[in-house]
């Protein structure tokens, strides 16, 4: 089956996605019928397992919504695990370097082009559709290195240039604390590093995607206008604590003086 996520990064077509940090299928259940093109589950922050991940991916299975693993780090383990586990995409935190891109790459892809291992897994139906050739399975694999430090900045064209990297995305938050001010977006040192991060991309024909932890209509429509096509529209747990509080709010105001 096409990978639809990496056709549309490739061709730098908008996708919707959202971030699962609760470990629980009933989570990507909900997301996935709901229509979201993909959905990345978190395991550099929370408590998800390996095979909470393959329970949730199976639960996206039937929605059409593209599974995503964010990594922990740019870890060969990590890395082979979660593309055996089901992950039609991997998106690996802190690439700073192209020596780091190129590590990503090489253990997301079968040889010759990269070095990760065969087995009967998840991925192939324990074996049951084992044998496809190598170029076709690289095919359906994206690589997305997450751009979330100034060390990053400086070599954004070394990295976008490896071969294998299907996009960019943006880690605001640690990006902001690298150059000391966590959360503040609208210093001048963060709008030239987006700016950076946008420019390089256009220029080496990269999807940019980006985190939008509010993901009201001024901030979408503002990150598509410059230039993001891959777009996480929040997380499960905001969505859960955004519900929650309204439906409280609005349940105290009902009470009796």
């Amino acid at each position: 089956m096409k990978n639809k996520l990496r056709q549309a990064l490739l061709e730098n077509r908008p996708t919707l996605g959202v971030w699962i940090q609760i470990a629980q299928p009933v989570s990507a259940e909900i997301l996935g019928r709901l229509g979201f093109d993909w959905a990345a589950v978190d395991l550099e922050h929370g408590v998800i397992d390996l095979e909470s991940l393959a329970n949730i991916f199976g639960a996206l299975e039937g929605f059409g919504c593209v599974p995503v693993a964010r990594l922990p780090w740019c870890d060969p383990v990590w890395i082979k695990r979660s593309l055996d586990a089901g992950a039609r995409a991997v998106i690996v935190p802190m690439v700073n370097s192209a020596e780091q891109a190129r590590l990503a790459v090489a253990e997301a892809k079968y040889p010759p082009q990269g070095r990760r291992g065969y087995g009967f897994c998840r991925a192939n139906r324990y074996g049951l559709d084992f044998g496809p050739p190598a170029e076709e399975l690289n095919d359906e694999v994206a690589v997305i290195v997450q751009i979330e430090h100034k060390d990053a900045i400086a070599n954004l064209d070394a990295i976008l240039t490896v071969p294998g990297v299907d996009g960019a995305f943006v880690g605001p938050y640690d990006l902001s604390g690298s150059y000391g001010r966590s959360g503040d977006f609208d210093t001048p040192e963060m709008e030239a590093a987006l700016g950076a991060i946008l420019d390089a991309c256009r220029r080496h024909s990269k999807a940019a995607g980006i985190y939008v932890a509010d993901p009201g209509e001024q901030f979408i429509r503002r990150n598509l206008a410059a230039g993001y096509s891959f777009l996480a529209l929040g997380a499960d747990t905001v969505f859960l604590a955004a519900a929650a509080r309204q439906a409280l709010d609005t349940a105290k105001r009902c009470l009796p003086a």
